[in-house]
């Protein structure tokens, strides 16, 4: 037998003993198997294999993730009468409160299957409830996240009200942590913190929205840190309220966005975001020409530095254009997913969702270059970085059907007989895409079909993925930065591990 080299198959077809086709981030006999992908091995990437501490590294464990089966209420054929609302007589509360739990590891604990590419999202979690009481505060978060976002998709109001019982319960018991955070189980708590969060994102409304707010002061409280999303990314928690090893632990870490073997000496994705932040607030203080010019330079100078980064990365980590959806004979706007042109695919959800956090900073800080060019009465022509920004603008588009939907192959199959996505996927990925759809449809210098199509898409997460501040953001304008700050800082505390 001649020995031609490693194998260049993904590491998934290798176990199964499948010829692999070689499609990166993700072979395509995967994808259509409904199988994860475990990537590809890559000499350049495999001196970094175990480049965190054994602290983080999760023992072998077989997961009870499951996607929500429970069908969706509809009236009875030919009427507008609904069924009651009740469970199959044949289920229990507790199996239900059982189902619920699984549902969540589904639709939000991603587990990479390669940490030299990603952080994953709630890593940890998954295996923390397994070791808790059915009733504990942790496992009861999770459960009221799950209700929460299921029962609007689903009809069921009676999911509604469980969540809110949930949440009452959960709400006192958080309280008395606070009174006391001696020997308290840090990492426990900021998740349930955060899942408190994200059920206060869930259940926003026109009426009554921002309640999500008291929960991120809870966890920068916590942690020590500013409300905003941007001070996760040093975080440290503070000596007297963790041991030796976890300090330890938190101090090798890298950044929220930041990954080892993705490394590039100058190019930091977290550094690069706090710089954009100190430039932006710096551009509302300045009001003097001479300043306001030298900012525009050093947002230009910045600007170059996200584009280093983006060309930096490892092929394994850039997103792969796998098809593309072709222009509709119908004259109606486009519904969710269903946006004329390429569509991509990611690594996972956590990759997906650091692109578009760099998406959005580039196109803020080309709106910020636009702004000092016109305070500083230079008459610059803009309409380069107006490309600019549509071509960024694009890639947001094509990252929507990955985020949004089950199988990205058969949506693709069928996206030219329907006219939204019809099997929603994990709905992270909707919670994911809520501030950068907003970001961008609030952009004047995006075309207004493009900013209508992000409200659109706005619009179906909330109904399809029971998200009640994406259908808040949809149809709310101007909306107030804290409110979107404090939001953002929630969902992002996931990436921590």
């Amino acid at each position: 037998m001649v020995y031609h080299g490693p194998s260049r198959g993904c590491t998934s077809c290798k176990l199964r003993r499948k010829k692999c086709d070689g499609t990166r981030p993700s072979c395509m006999r995967c994808i259509t198997a409904k199988r994860a992908c475990s990537g590809y091995e890559d000499p350049e990437l495999s001196s970094f294999r175990l480049y965190e501490s054994s602290v983080t590294m999760q023992p072998s464990f077989i997961t009870t993730a499951r996607k929500c089966t429970m069908p969706k209420r509809v009236p009875f054929p030919g009427t507008n009468i609904l069924p009651e609302d009740k469970l199959p007589i044949e289920t229990s509360q507790d199996e239900s409160n059982w189902l619920s739990l699984r549902a969540f590891f589904y639709d939000y604990c991603i587990i990479s299957s390669n940490p030299n590419l990603s952080r994953s999202y709630l890593p940890g979690l998954e295996m923390m409830t397994y070791h808790q009481e059915t009733t504990s505060n942790l496992v009861r978060a999770c459960q009221a996240v799950s209700f929460a976002t299921h029962w609007k998709p689903l009809n069921r109001p009676k999911l509604f009200e469980k969540a809110g019982s949930f949440y009452q319960d959960l709400l006192g018991s958080v309280a008395k942590v606070f009174e006391s955070l001696n020997g308290v189980d840090i990492m426990e708590t900021r998740y349930i913190i955060m899942l408190l969060g994200i059920y206060q994102i869930a259940i926003d409304d026109e009426n009554d929205y921002g309640s999500h707010d008291i929960h991120a002061k809870g966890l920068a409280a916590l942690m020590q840190a500013g409300t905003s999303p941007l001070s996760l990314l040093g975080i440290r928690l503070s000596n007297c309220r963790m041991d030796e090893a976890t300090k330890s632990h938190l101090n090798q870490r890298p950044g929220v966005f930041s990954i080892p073997a993705l490394g590039h000496p100058g190019e930091n994705l977290d550094q690069l975001l706090l710089s954009l932040d100190s430039l932006w607030m710096a551009s509302e203080a300045e009001s003097l020409p001479k300043d306001l010019l030298r900012l525009k330079r050093a947002s230009i100078y910045l600007d170059q530095h996200f584009v280093l980064w983006q060309g930096s990365r490892a092929a394994e980590f850039k997103p792969t254009t796998i098809g593309a959806i072709g222009q509709s004979n119908s004259y109606s706007p486009p519904g969710a997913g269903c946006w004329p042109g390429k569509v991509d695919t990611y690594f996972d959800l956590y990759v997906a969702g650091v692109w578009n956090v760099f998406r959005v900073a580039r196109l803020l800080i080309v709106a910020l270059i636009i702004k000092l060019s016109e305070a500083s009465e230079e008459n610059e022509d803009c309409s380069e970085y107006i490309r600019t920004v549509n071509c960024i603008v694009d890639d947001v588009i094509s990252s929507v059907p990955y985020h949004l939907t089950d199988n990205l192959q058969v949506f693709l199959g069928t996206s030219s007989l329907n006219k939204e996505i019809m099997d929603s996927g994990k709905f992270l990925g909707g919670l994911l895409l809520i501030h950068p759809l907003y970001i961008v449809s609030e952009l004047p210098f995006v075309s207004g079909d493009m900013r209508d199509y992000m409200r659109t898409c706005l619009a179906w997460i909330g109904s399809e993925m029971g998200f009640g501040q994406a259908t808040l953001l949809s149809n709310t304008p101007n909306i107030d930065r804290n409110f979107l700050a404090s939001g953002w800082m929630l969902i992002w505390s996931g990436f921590l591990g």
